[in-house]
């Protein structure tokens, strides 16, 4: 059996029945999903419905809120099925009731360690857009790995300026420059690391996935350029039970 590692702050993601379930949770309005997480990772409790998502281009098709129709969209894979009715997100130790998936980021170190004795997602094809996992398993020097980690400092130190988070926002919010970048960072970066990587993989394989972050996890989620994320579905995970969340 997986053993959740103890990591926190860490984040729930269930997917909802019904849009009429837990209303009394506040609806998410905003730039991305990997923005919702970081305020769940801050403590709040949030809805994403359709339509919650404003600006990002990707994570609507890859979590099944929109769906695909463009050529972009259709290859943006895996991804659930659509329609997803929406998702909650909260904190871990205030989840009502059990969620899908459990987000950890950390250093690589520590999810090394975590990993160990974890069924993990094999289907990424050492392709690290997908999964960061050939990489933290294998300790020796990486290019592409290297070009990540620069690219994603780089990141970092922009997402604190205010112009920066102005300008990705009026960028991306169109779909052919979408398209346009994401041909770019699929071959070169990581792509879709909160989303896909770390909520989409884990809930339709019951697998755990690590994932290098994107632009996105770095400039609207605000994540540190250092630690990676991952995703770990609590199917089959031997310490977590529903005395432990509260249900």
């Amino acid at each position: 059996m997986t053993r959740l590692p103890d990591l926190s702050p860490s984040v729930g993601v269930a997917r909802l029945r019904s849009a009429e379930e837990w209303t009394d949770v506040p609806l998410y309005r905003g730039v991305s999903y990997c923005d919702a997480v970081r305020r769940a990772r801050a403590g709040e409790r949030l809805r994403i419905l359709p339509g919650s998502i404003e600006i990002c281009q990707w994570a609507p098709v890859v979590l099944g809120l929109t769906e695909p129709r463009s050529r972009f969209e259709i290859d943006l894979q895996p991804r659930l099925e659509f329609p997803t009715v929406g998702f909650l997100l909260a904190p871990l130790d205030s989840f009502p009731g059990v969620p899908e998936v459990v987000l950890f980021s950390a250093a690589p170190d520590q999810l090394r360690g975590a990993v160990e004795n974890a069924a993990l997602w094999e289907g990424h094809e050492d392709r690290m857009d997908l999964s960061a996992l050939p990489a933290l398993l294998d300790r020796r020097a990486n290019v592409r790995r290297g070009l990540i980690s620069a690219v994603n400092r780089v990141l970092a130190s922009l997402a604190r300026l205010s112009p920066w988070q102005a300008l990705t926002r009026q960028l991306f919010r169109s779909q052919l420059l979408t398209a346009g970048f994401d041909a770019v960072i699929s071959r070169l970066l990581a792509d879709m690391s909160v989303c896909r990587n770390s909520t989409v993989v884990p809930m339709l394989t019951g697998c755990v996935n690590v994932s290098f972050f994107c632009t996105g996890g770095i400039t609207w989620g605000r994540n540190r350029a250092d630690h990676l994320v991952s995703g770990w579905p609590t199917i089959g995970v031997s310490d977590l039970d529903s005395n432990q969340l509260g249900a």
